[in-house]
């Protein structure tokens, strides 16, 4: 029989108006989801179904415990800046995008090689000279941005820079932290030098417009040149044997003869060669003389200097295989070191390197004479600095051990100014092979591919490869100690041989930390760095207060030694004791930092490089305070979101850098499928990415001592320790 559907409705309907009647739907109705009547003790459509009507709640949502909403100011502060964040990364990421879409549409441009070798001061005139003035003009437009290494990490860095600048234009954490501003804005500083493009400046300010012949150059006058031949020669400065190691004495006299007293034409390398001699001897006398004579040995001196900046200005894109053309590129590279140049530097050595191979300086020949072996000395000046610029710049070394068959013993017939000298430089060539493998096997991109079980085995041996360099040279640094201790420095001199022989300890204790870094940390370890690293940069920086100490109150000493040990040579200890105070915040490693920044600020009145040096170590150290600062804060107040915001993000951007990883790796398994943590599969290769960011990392930090810096202002910050 059809039901009435009219009927039912209005039947329905009665029945829901019944006070009696059951709010819960029946078992029935809520399985098939359709309308209940709830009528007692049989719903309409069970009863039209001929069904029994339950309700027991089967299929029902179990009913949630009830939880109160606090809505406070506080929070609304936090939602509102949650959103303004969000809004900001959206717009950020929006603009990276675009930015990068920009790049790849325009087209790969290489940038001019005489460009990077012009004056960058106003006012400064550029060099030209004959057919190079095309090619060594200055270009002022941005040249393509220097490969800085696969473990580069420009993308990024420059969205980690983009928050930290998010987070420090907050009114809340600047009026609750002061210093916090200025902290965050050196760190975005520091991301800005890393990405600019055409950062390091190779131009030398110095140089002048070449005329059409040399010989309309200004020169020194010869009669105080005469006077200061006569004096090396009776009594020879401590700078000179550097200079002895590239042309003899009888020889530099000869060449000066020459460009003075001329009876023909010389060409631009003599020139240039004999500027850059007299440049080195005139900086050590003017530093030992006083009143007239110191102030017309510096007026030669600046002469000099813009000579052989000018000659280098202007040097041809291949340069003749000859020996005076090696010895100019490596006085070049030399002067290039010193004031804090070493992208040209390494250019200059580059092209000496190329040189002396192609002139067979690498090769053993026999019978040997003296003029061959004092080409080998040339060589392996080469070789030495060609390790320390491969290294400090993340690169491989141009001259490859499996190319060299020369003895890398200096022979007696080398004309050297005592014995010791060539036992040094037998040392230094030891060292610059140790320091070839060290990136070779722990280092470079085939290096970071290997398994981390391959670099420790590597590690291990090179460990003991440098241990063996220490016990050779142990009885000559002891010798030397004593020396100084009865006798001292001489306090006007620019160059100290017994304080090189001296910092060979320092140099050590930075290539033990260095090989360390690549062994990993013990499981549970809360720190990047193995102990055995950790406890080597100690060393390291005790050996530097050693030297230090020795040197007494010259200023001269303490910067010649700064700049070829510390600056020079990568001191490894500098970043691993920052890192290690950022992650554990020691208070003993932080005082250790702080004496190393105090020490340098006396040297720099009389080095621009160790005052570069002063900047960012002053940097460093503030950053070092200011996570410990926080760190305290935050456990003292976990209450408090602003503070724990600034830590987070800090540690964010150090690690960005390759500084501080991530998190903290293990081996296992992670115990939940969404962690961040890496699997066992993926551990090696998490290793190598966290060693080979922080060699980059590393990399870049000593790449901050050729920018100008006059963006840093270290004393903006609170004092360390307030």
């Amino acid at each position: 029989m059809p039901v009435d559907m009219d009927e039912l409705e209005t039947h329905q309907t009665a029945e829901l108006q019944n006070s009696d009647a059951i709010k819960r739907a029946c078992d029935q109705c809520r399985v098939r989801k359709i309308r209940c009547g709830r009528e007692t003790p049989t719903c309409s459509n069970c009863r039209t179904a001929n069904r029994p009507c339950s309700s027991t709640g089967i299929g029902a949502r179990p009913k949630e415990p009830r939880q109160r909403v606090l809505i406070s100011q506080q929070y609304e502060r936090k939602i509102d800046s949650m959103d303004t964040r969000l809004g900001r990364i959206e717009n950020m990421l929006q603009n990276l995008t675009a930015s990068f879409s920009k790049q790849q549409s325009l087209p790969a441009t290489s940038e001019s090689v005489a460009g990077t070798m012009a004056s960058n001061q106003t006012g400064s005139t550029p060099a030209t000279h004959g057919t190079d003035a095309a090619a060594f003009a200055p270009d002022d437009s941005d040249g393509d941005s220097e490969f800085a290494g696969d473990s580069s990490m420009r993308a990024q860095t420059e969205f980690a820079g983009e928050v930290l600048e998010s987070l420090v234009t907050r009114t809340s954490l600047h009026e609750f932290h002061p210093d916090m501003q200025s902290a965050l804005s050196s760190l975005k500083q520091i991301v800005d030098l890393q990405h600019r493009q055409g950062a390091h400046d190779s131009r030398f300010a110095h140089a002048k417009q070449l005329p059409n012949t040399i010989r309309d150059m200004p020169m020194p006058s010869y009669k105080i040149v005469l006077e200061v031949l006569r004096e090396v020669k009776n009594s020879p400065p401590a700078s000179f044997p550097i200079i002895c190691a590239f042309i003899a004495v009888e020889d530099f006299n000869e060449r000066c003869r020459r460009v003075f007293f001329p009876t023909e034409d010389y060409t631009l390398t003599l020139w240039g060669t004999v500027n850059a001699g007299l440049y080195f001897l005139f900086q050590e006398r003017a530093a030992a003389a006083k009143g007239a004579r110191a102030a017309q040995l510096t007026e030669a001196l600046h002469l000099c200097r813009d000579n052989f900046e000018t000659v280098l200005t202007n040097l041809p894109l291949v340069m003749p295989a000859r020996r005076e053309s090696v010895e100019l590129l490596l006085l070049g590279c030399l002067y290039s070191i010193e004031t804090s140049k070493y992208s040209i530097a390494r250019d200059f050595n580059t092209m000496a390197a190329n040189l002396c191979m192609s002139l067979g300086y690498h090769r053993l020949r026999t019978p040997s004479t003296s003029e061959q072996d004092s080409k080998i000395v040339l060589f392996w000046f080469s070789y030495i600095l060609d390790r320390a610029l491969s290294l400090r710049f993340g690169r491989a070394a141009i001259i490859q051990d499996c190319d060299i068959t020369a003895p890398r013993r200096i022979s007696d017939t080398v004309k050297v100014p005592n014995i010791v000298w060539k036992m040094v430089l037998d040392q230094w060539i030891a060292y610059a092979e140790f320091q070839g493998l060290a990136y070779k096997q722990l280092y470079s991109p085939a290096a970071l591919t290997r398994s981390p079980e391959q670099r420790v085995e590597s590690a291990r041996r090179l460990v003991n490869t440098i241990l063996k360099l220490v016990e050779e040279q142990e009885p000559l640094i002891r010798h030397v100690r004593e020396k100084i201790q009865n006798s001292g420095f001489d306090a006007t001199s620019l160059f100290s041989f017994d304080m090189a022989i001296l910092a060979d300890s320092l140099v050590h204790g930075s290539a033990l930390t260095l090989i360390y870094r690549a062994i990993p940390s013990p499981p549970g370890s809360p720190s990047t760095f193995n102990p055995e690293c950790i406890e080597a940069a100690r060393r390291a920086f005790a050996s530097h207060e050693q030297c230090m100490a020795m040197a007494g109150e010259s200023l001269f000493v303490k910067a010649g030694y700064i700049q070829w040990n510390i600056i020079h040579v990568p001191f490894i200890p500098l970043i691993v004791l920052f890192c290690h105070i950022v992650e554990t915040s020691n208070l003993e490693d932080f005082e250790r930092l702080t004496n190393f920044v105090n020490g340098l600020q006396p040297v720099c009145a009389v080095s621009e490089p160790v005052g570069k040096l002063h900047r960012v170590s002053q940097v460093l150290l503030n950053v070092a305070n200011l996570c410990i600062k926080t760190r305290i804060e935050r456990q003292q107040n976990p209450q408090n979101q602003d503070m724990t915001m600034a830590e987070h993000n800090i540690d964010m951007y150090l690690n960005q850098l390759g500084f501080m990883p991530q998190y903290v790796p293990q081996q296992t398994a992670p115990l939940y499928e969404d962690s961040e943590m890496p699997v066992a599969a993926d551990f090696d290769a998490y290793q190598a990415t966290q060693l080979g960011n922080w060699f980059s990392g590393n990399t870049h930090i000593l790449g901050l001592l050729e920018e100008g810096l006059s963006e840093f202002d270290p004393n903006m910050w609170s004092a360390p320790g307030q």
